[in-house]
């Protein structure tokens, strides 16, 4: 099986021409199935892009929600919504564990930059605070982190319980947005700095991860996630490898969508 791995392509950036011009680079990838680790575009228009991307590629879309995906609306809103869909494009939370082959299952939670890590006073402001309803009412940075450690604990429960769904396989693939290891969280070559930490890292999902690594050590768990935008691979443990998709340092990334990868499964 061929999969194609696409991360953080925010397709609302791209006129209708290059819209099409990267449906058709994908679709050139052949692949048997598409996964997609968030930020897609914004709530008004995710579910027309991974519905464009199935049909481009003739495949099955398995994608995740990045923060972005949720602007111009509430995380309760475009989830119900995403959690609707009966096509080939769907969203991996409410799918449970998928068997992909006899030997890779896979399975997914979006994730949430959830404020346990780095610089808590951090000066950084993401346009989330702005452009998703669930922030706006959290202004107090006090509240605005309480509001992100409840979703990234919520994250990390529904990780848990896929988790103890999945079945017996070797291999085990994971696909998030948000980095669940601060060794995760890259850009430009190196590990984000301690004032992006809290904003791009969840560590309620890697504590999850770690414990059923240590617990299944003769499983392989591969986690692809996203976010950050930086190019980087972590070995969280023996058995246990996060990949996290992004552009080399100096490239543009917004505007410039790219297939992150396509691997055998």
């Amino acid at each position: 099986m061929r999969a194609t791995w696409l991360t953080d392509i925010h397709l609302n950036f791209l006129r209708p021409l290059a819209l099409q011009a990267f449906y058709d680079r994908v679709a050139a990838e052949r692949p048997d199935v598409i996964l997609a680790s968030g930020d897609i575009g914004e709530a008004p228009n995710v579910i027309g892009f991974v519905d464009g991307l199935a049909a481009a590629a003739q495949a099955p879309v398995y994608f995740v929600l990045g923060n972005h995906d949720y602007y111009r609306s509430s995380i309760k809103t475009v989830r119900d919504q995403v959690r609707g869909l009966r096509g080939a494009a769907k969203w991996l939370p409410a799918q449970g564990p998928v068997r992909l082959t006899d030997e890779t299952v896979l399975l997914g939670v979006d994730g949430w930059g959830d404020a346990r890590c780095g610089d808590l006073a951090s000066t950084v402001k993401l346009s989330d605070w702005k452009l998703i309803d669930d922030f706006k009412k959290s202004t107090e940075p006090t509240a605005r982190i309480e509001l992100l450690q409840r979703l990234g604990a919520n994250e990390a429960r529904a990780l848990r319980e896929l988790l103890g769904q999945a079945p017996p396989s070797p291999s085990l693939l994971v696909m998030t947005h948000v980095p669940p290891f601060p060794e995760a969280c890259v850009y430009g070559g190196s590990q984000s700095d301690a004032t992006w930490l809290p904003w791009f890292t969840c560590i309620a999902t890697g504590e999850i991860l770690l414990e059923y690594a240590r617990t299944h050590p003769d499983q392989r768990i591969t986690v692809i996630c996203g976010h950050s935008h930086g190019l980087g691979t972590f070995q969280a443990a023996p058995n246990l490898e996060v990949r996290t998709g992004g552009w080399p340092a100096g490239v543009e990334d917004y505007g410039n969508p790219l297939v992150q990868s396509t691997f055998a499964i």
